[in-house]
């Protein structure tokens, strides 16, 4: 599972990669120079929105070529981290979206806007512990729940203060690597709670890492890009892990 594990991140981020020059194209092309409005029809806008499904599509046919015969049923086992580098990733990504979210509570006015940042400075201590959360029992999975929680508020208030906004594609995108985030928080949340779903946990990580990439081109604040920044590098780490952990408990090696 070693080769697929780093076949899958890869994959991801290339595609992430891919994403964030279309979106850079994209934001330096529809745009009137004098209005701000974006060009009615513009290629390139139909272009990404089809390589962004395309993406979504393609991660989720290579999660569904892993092989589940060695998916582990017991947390512990599922999440287990093979070396320490992974955890110097995670903390790495961590330090990033707790920078994000403090940065982003120092400069926001708004209230709900700042208990958001408080419950993201929290959520990312969280990820730096995910893979150990299973050892914590109850208690863990609790704890589980807040990155959950933190995207769903998030994805709320940031849709708040760009529902006047009538350019969509301002904001658009932002939303989609939000709820990308979502999808995967809840996805490894379940893990938690034994309900382990690993083709839709390593999709939804890799979808994360696509996402938050795409979008650190925009126009958002250096504190959502570090929070996009660390959140996606914390996903990527956690797709690896689960594709990594589908080896077989009894050690065979893979042929």
């Amino acid at each position: 599972m070693h080769k697929q594990a780093w076949l899958y991140s890869m994959t991801a981020m290339v595609l992430g990669a891919f994403g964030v020059l279309l979106r850079w194209l994209q934001c330096q092309t529809i745009f009137d120079a004098e209005t701000g409005l974006p060009t009615r029809g513009a290629f390139v806008s139909y272009l990404l929105v089809i390589v962004l499904a395309g993406f979504a599509a393609g991660l989720w046919w290579l999660a569904g070529k892993m092989d589940l015969a060695g998916a582990r049923e017991e947390p512990e086992d599922a999440l287990a981290k093979p070396a320490r580098p992974l955890g110097w990733l995670l903390t790495g990504a961590a330090v990033l979206a707790g920078g994000g979210a403090a940065l982003m509570f120092i400069t926001e006015a708004s209230v709900l806007m700042r208990v958001t940042a408080l419950l993201g400075i929290l959520s990312a201590a969280i990820l730096a512990m995910l893979p150990s959360l299973p050892r914590w029992g109850g208690f863990g999975a609790l704890l589980s729940v807040v990155p959950v929680v933190f995207f769903c508020l998030w994805m709320v208030v940031f849709y708040k203060d760009n529902s006047t906004n009538p350019i969509l594609w301002r904001y658009a995108v932002q939303i989609l690597a939000i709820a990308a985030c979502l999808l995967a928080a809840f996805r490894v949340s379940g893990y938690l709670f034994y309900r382990m779903k690993p083709r839709k946990t390593i999709f939804a990580c890799g979808l994360a890492l696509t996402f938050t990439m795409t979008v650190l081109m925009d126009e958002a604040g250096i504190a959502a890009r570090l929070m996009f920044l660390g959140w996606g590098i914390g996903f990527g780490g956690m797709s690896w892990l689960l594709v990594r952990n589908l080896e077989p408990e009894n050690g065979e090696k893979e042929h």
